[in-house]
């Protein structure tokens, strides 16, 4: 029998992203194609995903296993289960961990996040913000923090639970304001979202912080929303600017078209910012469009200067 990606990912207990990566990054497996392109996995495909997902879990990397046969996996599996456990691995975390630099707070931070202490995870980037300052913050923490994050979840080092965990606490910390802060009610406006297809939410984030920090007043509609939705709302507010994150799929007909079609929907004199770690896919095959594209963090605080002080359009 045949299953498709969803099916395979409620019976393996893997999410689609997850299998994707492992096929294309590790070429874990090969699935079947139906003419339209789906992929199909076997009975004996999806074991071999549970098996791989049950060797992660207890400690292996994805890259020294991926292409192990059946009967490996399977060895290897009952002799991980079967090893004493005296010697495993604690995520215990150590409050009195030095806390002077950047790296000191991440390499707490995975360890918070490994333990599943949200709390502590909570304080440190707390106390980041205190010692750092807010840019300092979100540029040296929070980013590196997802970057790692997230690549341990796509390389299967950590489970799912562990990376939305972390997300949580992040978008908290992100969607408070810093004590204390005002924004001019002159200020510029800009609507922040991620289009229909696009669930990954901490780009967004990571924007609306960096704008509110420069001054901006911030309208957040959070993400997979509507293109006419999005447009609506900026129309009505007569914003200075859209901003938009793409982080997965990379280089998607359906998310390209929807780009296009804001970018038509929206006032010429608005601006479309579009970020993200799909952007610059996306940048190449949209270049008759008034868009613009920021490639990083710091790239995007240097456009909504611009914009903010009217030497960009």
């Amino acid at each position: 029998m045949l299953s498709t990606i969803q099916a395979a990912s409620i019976r393996s207990g893997l999410s689609p992203h997850v299998i994707r990566i492992w096929e294309r990054r590790y070429e874990a497996l090969t699935p079947s194609r139906t003419g339209t392109n789906r992929r199909m996995y076997c009975d004996e495909e999806i074991e071999r995903l549970k098996l791989l997902r049950e060797l992660t879990e207890n400690g292996h990397r994805i890259g020294n296993i991926a292409r192990l046969d059946k009967g490996q996996l399977e060895q290897m599996l009952k002799q991980t289960l079967t090893r004493p456990t005296s010697g495993t691995a604690s995520f215990s975390v150590d409050a009195t961990a030095l806390l002077e630099t950047e790296e000191h707070f991440i390499k707490q931070c995975i360890e918070a996040t490994m333990a599943y202490d949200s709390e502590r995870l909570r304080r440190l980037l707390q106390r980041a913000r205190i010692l750092f300052g807010q840019r300092c913050m979100v540029h040296r923490v929070i980013c590196p923090l997802i970057q790692q994050v997230g690549d341990s979840w796509q390389a299967g080092h950590i489970r799912p639970s562990h990376e939305h965990i972390a997300t949580s606490v992040i978008r908290e910390v992100l969607m408070t304001p810093v004590p204390g802060s005002q924004v001019a009610q002159s200020a510029p406006e800009v609507v922040i979202s991620t289009p229909v297809g696009e669930v990954h939410e901490l780009g967004a984030l990571l924007v609306a912080s960096s704008a509110r920090d420069l001054g901006w007043r911030v309208t957040y509609l959070g993400p997979n929303l509507p293109t006419e939705e999005i447009v609506a709302c900026a129309r009505a507010r007569k914003v200075r600017a859209v901003a938009l994150s793409v982080v997965y799929p990379d280089r998607c007909p359906v998310i390209q078209e929807k780009l296009r079609k804001i970018r038509n929907l929206m006032p010429e004199s608005m601006a479309l910012i579009v970020g993200g770690r799909a952007a610059s896919g996306y940048a190449e095959n949209l270049t008759d469009l008034k868009i613009h594209w920021a490639h990083d963090l710091s790239g995007l605080d240097q456009l909504l200067v611009k914009l903010s002080s009217g030497t960009a359009v």
